[in-house]
C-alpha cells in the first residue's frame, strides 16, 4: 500500500511557538537524528513529542536535517550502490514485493528518492544497448512508468510517493510554498501602504543579487528606517542564517541600508544575536505589525 502525503494550507498555520530556544531546537534535532523510519513517520511522530511546536517549524527542521544526513551518507551509499542492486536482486528472486527498495532506504537511513537515483544509474537493463543518460534517468526518476523493468519501476514508485523530503513531489511542493509566502509578502506590503519593486523589477534594472522587496520609499520600523525585506519560507537555524547573512544579506545591507529577513517558520533565538547581523538586518517571524511601521513621504509624495 501507497502512502500518499498531502499538504494542505492549515498545516503552515501558526498556532503553536516557532521562536524556539536552544535547549528545545537541541531536542527536537536529536530526536530526528535518532529516529529510524520515514520522514512521513518522523514529522508525526515529532508533532506527538513536540505538541506545542508549530508543525511547520518541525518540517522545515526536519527537511533541513534530512539535506544534512544526506550529505553525510551519500558517498558511503553511492559505494555500497552494487551491493543494493544485489540484494534487491535476490529479494525479488524469492517474492515479488513492492517495497523492498523503500525497506533498504529506511534501514539504511538515507532518502527513498535518492536510493533510487543511485540504482537506476548503476542497473544493467538488457533491453537497453546503452548505460542511461543523466536525462533519461531523471525521465524514469519523474515517470516510473519509463523503467523497462516492471517489478523494479514499482518499488522505485513506492519509494516515491513515500519520500516527502526529495524528488519531484517536494521539489513542487517546495516552489509552491516558497512563492506562496513571496506573494503573501507582497498581499501584506501592499496593505500596510507600502511602495516596493520586486526581484523581477530590480533585475530588469541591473541588479544581480536582489531582495524579494526593495522599497521605493523607505519606513520606519520601531524606529530604524528599513530599506528592503526578504522572505524565506524556511525555519531559520544558525548554520542556514550565517548562509544567508554572508551569501545575501550583508550584500543587501552594504548596498540599500537596513532590512527584514522573515523566518516564515520561526527561528533560533540565538540569530538574533549573531554578531554578523549588525544594524543591518532585523530578524522576524512574520510580517511586521502596522502599529509598528511609519510611512515616509518622499518629495513627490509630500507635494
Amino acid at each position: 500500500m501507497f502512502t500518499v502525503y498531502l499538504v494542505s494550507r492549515s498545516r503552515f498555520t501558526k498556532h503553536n511557538m516557532v521562536i524556539l530556544s536552544t535547549k528545545i531546537y537541541n531536542e527536537v534535532v536529536e530526536f530526528i537524528r535518532n529516529h529510524n523510519g520515514l520522514p512521513v513517520d518522523e514529522e508525526d511522530d515529532l508533532r506527538k513529542r513536540f505538541p506545542n511546536v508549530c508543525l511547520a517549524t518541525l518540517s522545515s527542521i526536519l527537511s533541513r536535517e534530512w539535506q544534512e544526513k544526506v550529505k553525510a551518507r551519500h558517498s558511503f551509499i553511492k559505494d555500497r550502490t552494487k551491493k543494493i542492486i544485489q540484494e534487491y536482486k535476490t529479494h525479488t528472486s524469492r517474492a515479488h514485493q513492492h517495497d523492498i527498495l523503500l525497506r533498504i532506504a529506511i534501514r539504511e537511513r538515507f532518502p527513498p528518492y535518492g536510493l533510487c537515483r543511485l540504482i537506476l544509474n548503476e542497473y544493467n537493463f538488457p533491453q537497453l544497448s546503452t548505460p542511461l543518460t543523466k536525462s533519461e534517468l531523471n525521465e524514469m526518476l519523474r515517470n516510473p512508468t519509463l523503467i523497462p523493468d516492471s517489478l523494479l519501476a514499482v518499488n522505485v514508485s513506492t519509494c516515491l510517493y513515500n519520500d516527502i523530503r526529495d524528488g519531484p513531489i517536494p521539489d513542487a511542493i517546495r516552489q509552491s510554498i516558497g512563492e506562496e509566502y513571496e506573494h503573501k509578502l507582497k498581499l501584506l506590503a501592499k496593505d500596510a501602504g507600502l511602495h516596493f519593486f520586486d526581484e523581477e523589477d530590480l533585475r530588469r534594472i541591473g541588479f544581480d543579487k536582489t531582495p524579494d522587496l526593495k522599497l521605493a520609499v523607505p519606513c520606519l520600523y520601531k524606529g530604524t528606517v528599513i530599506h528592503w525585506i526578504e522572505s524565506k519560507a524556511s525555519f531559520g537555524d544558525m548554520e542556514s542564517h550565517k548562509k544567508y547573512v554572508r551569501d545575501q544579506l550583508i550584500s543587501y545591507g552594504n548596498r540599500f541600508g537596513a532590512g527584514i529577513v522573515i523566518y516564515w517558520f520561526g527561528f533560533l533565538d540565538q540569530i538574533l544575536d549573531y554578531k554578523d547581523n549588525g544594524n543591518n538586518i532585523h530578524i522576524l517571524d512574520t510580517f511586521p505589525n502596522k502599529s509598528d511601521l511609519v510611512l515616509l513621504c518622499s518629495d513627490e509624495t509630500s507635494e
